[in-house]
């Protein structure tokens, strides 16, 4: 039988990886985590609200369970993705409690841009596997965000509508992932398929 031809569960058996239909679910959560916060951040930050950092909080608990639940047939991706993510947020944390006073902002801005590292590595394989085009514009939107911010060239108008974009892009791209069917394959032609594995986890010809 061919490759092609293998629904995702027996490929994912073939490559010798424990993922199932609660895994799919909890990724699928982490992202709608993500929109709650993308659209707490977009309607709390225009209104001059000092809890719009509640949503960059929700974003980074979304990021961090969808990037513990992401499935990717190239073990150095999620190592980047969920690494990025592990970073990221300790050091959002480090700059609100403990960096001094000049450079809070700064260590902040790079937490929240790893992070964003991470989100956009979960998206743009949502557009690489599916061609879903909204994680290409966010895989391009998150990091303009986050440089502009961190080397001063942003403005209060840019941020809202920024952050207004990413919020809508971050929704259809989920709502299109929830109506997809549990563990569904690739859609696209673009996506390796994994490789058989032994029982010690090594790869076989």
């Amino acid at each position: 039988m061919a490759m092609a031809d293998l629904t995702l569960e027996e490929q994912i058996a073939l490559a010798g990886l424990t993922y199932r239909r609660r895994h799919d679910i909890s990724y699928r959560a982490g992202l709608v985590t993500q929109v709650l916060g993308a659209a707490v951040l977009a309607v709390l930050y225009p209104l001059e609200s000092p809890f719009y950092t509640l949503g960059i909080m929700l974003f980074n608990v979304g990021a961090l369970m969808a990037g513990i639940y992401l499935l990717v047939w190239m073990s150095w991706v999620k190592k980047i993705i969920l690494g990025s993510i592990l970073i990221g947020i300790p050091l959002q944390v480090l700059g609100w409690m403990y960096a001094p006073e000049q450079y809070a902002v700064s260590v902040i801005l790079i937490g929240i841009g790893l992070v964003c590292v991470g989100a956009g590595g979960m998206v743009g394989k949502e557009a690489y596997c599916f061609a879903y085009r909204e994680g290409w514009i966010l895989l391009w939107l998150y990091p303009i965000l986050v440089l502009a911010n961190l080397f001063g060239m942003s403005h209060p108008v840019f941020n809202a509508m920024g952050f207004s974009a990413a919020f809508l892009l971050l929704l259809s791209l989920t709502g299109k992932k929830l109506r997809q069917p549990l563990l569904s394959i690739c859609t696209t032609n673009n996506c390796p398929t994994p490789q058989k594995k032994d029982s010690r986890g090594q790869k076989l010809d």
